[in-house]
């Protein structure tokens, strides 16, 4: 039997910002495309046989009032995309934002 790994997204990001960036800490920023998720779940599921990880994530679209921020956040989410899948996890767009 096959073991498979379902991550949303948005909800596992935001937990990791929660930890490793606390509310007095408001300046510092966690960089997630080169953050180790594949060593963070490695570590945390050890002994675990892990066959297939998948990453959700909802699509970003521009937002005409927001064009150049959403360009931004765009970008970002590209390369969050492009680091998870050399860490070995399938990224599937769930939904748009």
């Amino acid at each position: 039997m096959k073991t498979i790994l379902f991550i949303d997204g948005r909800n596992f990001i935001s937990r990791i910002k929660s930890v490793l960036n606390p509310e007095k800490e408001k300046g510092k920023e966690v960089d997630f495309s080169i953050y180790n998720f594949a060593g963070l779940l490695d570590k945390v599921l050890a002994g675990i046989s892990i066959d297939k990880k998948i990453f959700y994530i909802g699509r970003l679209t521009k937002h005409e009032k927001t064009k150049e921020k959403s360009a931004e956040l765009i970008l970002e989410q590209r390369e969050l995309k492009t680091h998870l899948e050399k860490q070995g996890f399938e990224v599937i767009y769930a939904g748009r934002v």
